[in-house]
């Protein structure tokens, strides 16, 4: 296109259009006598008698030429915006100073606003936001139950990271930790545990199979089986089964006793040179505060975070049943008991225990009942439910311990069977045939200190009633995906729904004293 325009450009054509006009001139001098008024296009020059005319069309064509050029002079609107709209950042003198170093947030100096609210943005707001995923057991199973753990063995580095897994989720909806004796993590209770397996000199010399867990086909631990803790003041009725420990140990062992000093009981001091020190374990708790008249009682609702780490051979014992369902079912139901808090709806308060050193022979639970909390002795407690292998079989059936050492039914018997009520689907049998194994799980602790307990279990192979323990117990098949196998997850999280209803009917209850 830009070759065709310069071969024909539009000179041309004005240029034969003004021959013409430069043969008028040449007609028009016999026209002089008449003048003129209009200017001739080609010379630009007036007529002869015509010079007063030609001012006149100048004078109108400078009106309006002034005219339009008049936006060029912005002397009235223009100016003053202009100084406003100041877009040299180099002087910020009055609207912007002023604000900048206000707005920057300034943590260096808060204050007047910011203190007071930051003390209310720690209120855990966001209860609900997670609690599809955190209220499913299922979820804290996958976690804890996973190889990183290595079995979760007290002591080790995995049940120290399922502490902190459960102390993260605890604090995330707003519980607070309970035990002031440890300023610097008051979540945790820490205790080291000793053991009296294996022959004195086997430990002396390193022999892992010293300190390798027993093997058990029996549900639970008798109190001190394989592990317990040694500490200065000690009560003297736990100090009293120490030494039957001690002795029915060396027995079994065939090695010969070491007398009493004084020719009593053997000291702190004693045990602790016929002993062995594995480590130090840790108890994991959390406190909901009641919001009722009764908010000084407290609900202790537990189960043991531990399990028996890996064996010889290397292999990893998960226990995705014992216990990570346990433990999970007490993690999913805090975000739905903290919701009930909040509206108001528990009078007593919530004390959580995931405990430590269980499969050593319920070390942990020991340690809890004998160093109380401050504010939380036995005499606060007003009833324990412990959960412990909720995770097999179907998931309409469950078995319970409600009864006392005597065998008579406590006041958990009419929660439990009020609690399966309210369910949408309620369980098809709650079974009551594993009284055997009172006394070996960590409920049996606060049994003997006259608590009101009820047990927690997924029952026995015989779904009437009875029959054996699942065949992976204490075994490296006892993973997750059989959990899945046997109800898709579905038992734990029943579990977890009934545990809630008893929670919430136990902390609400009212008392003869009342």
């Amino acid at each position: 296109m830009a070759s065709k325009i310069s071969d024909t450009p539009r000179p041309l054509p004005t240029a034969t259009t003004r021959t013409p006009a430069t043969k008028a001139p040449l007609e028009t001098p016999n026209k002089v006598t008449t003048p003129d008024l209009k200017w001739n296009k080609d010379c630009f020059e007036p007529g002869k008698a015509q010079p007063l005319p030609l001012p006149k069309p100048p004078v109108s064509l400078p009106l309006p030429l002034p005219k339009p050029p008049a936006p060029q002079v912005p002397t009235n609107p223009l100016p003053l915006p202009l100084p406003q709209l100041p877009t040299d950042p180099q002087v910020p003198t009055n609207p912007l100073p002023l604000p900048l170093p206000q707005l920057p947030t300034d943590p260096q100096v808060p204050t007047n606003p910011l203190p007071e609210p930051g003390p209310v943005e720690p209120t855990p707001e966001p209860k609900p936001e997670p609690s599809i995923t955190d209220s499913d057991p299922m979820t804290h199973i996958a976690y804890l139950a996973s190889d990183e753990l290595q079995g979760r063995d007290s002591p080790s580095a995995g049940l120290d990271a399922a502490s902190a897994y459960v102390q993260a989720h605890v604090q995330k909806y707003g519980l607070v930790g309970p035990n002031s004796n440890n300023p610097e993590n008051p979540f945790q209770q820490k205790f080291d545990v000793f053991s009296f397996v294996g022959k004195p000199e086997a430990a002396a010399t390193g022999d892992a199979r010293a300190h390798d867990h027993a093997e058990h086909k029996q549900f639970g631990h008798q109190l001190f089986q394989e592990g317990f803790y040694l500490e200065e003041g000690m009560p003297r009725e736990t100090l009293e089964m120490l030494n039957k420990k001690y002795e029915s140990t060396m027995k079994a062992e065939g090695q010969p006793l070491t007398p009493a000093r004084g020719g009593g009981l053997r000291s702190v001091e004693e045990l602790r040179a016929l002993a062995t020190e594995s480590g130090q374990a840790v108890n994991t708790m959390a406190l909901l505060p009641g919001t009722g008249p009764n908010k000084d009682e407290v609900i202790v609702v537990m189960a043991h975070l531990d399990h028996v780490g890996t064996d010889r051979r290397g292999n990893i014992h998960n226990g995705a049943d014992d216990n990570a369902s346990g433990s999970a079912v007490l993690m999913a139901a805090v975000p739905e008991l903290a919701e009930a808090q909040k509206r108001g709806e528990l009078d007593r308060s919530i004390l959580f225990i995931w405990t430590g050193a269980e499969e050593k022979g319920l070390v942990g639970s020991q340690y809890f009942v004998d160093h109380p909390i401050p504010g939380l002795s036995t005499e606060q407690i007003s009833g324990v439910v412990n959960v412990d292998m909720v995770g097999r079989w179907d998931d309409q059936r469950l078995s319970v311990v409600d009864t006392d050492r005597r065998g008579q039914a406590n006041y958990f018997r009419d929660v439990v069977d009020q609690a399966n009520a309210q369910l949408a689907d309620p369980f098809d049998r709650i079974n009551r045939d594993i009284n055997v194994y009172r006394d070996r799980q960590d409920g049996a602790v606060f049994g003997r200190k006259g608590e009101d307990v009820l047990f927690l279990f997924e029952g026995l192979s015989n779904p009437k009633g009875g029959g054996d323990l699942i065949p992976e117990y204490h075994e490296p098949g006892d993973d997750i995906d059989l959990i899945l196998r046997d109800n898709g997850g579905e038992k734990p999280r029943r579990v977890k729904d009934l545990m809630v209803n008893v929670i919430e009917l136990a902390a609400n209850r009212t008392t003869a004293k009342e």
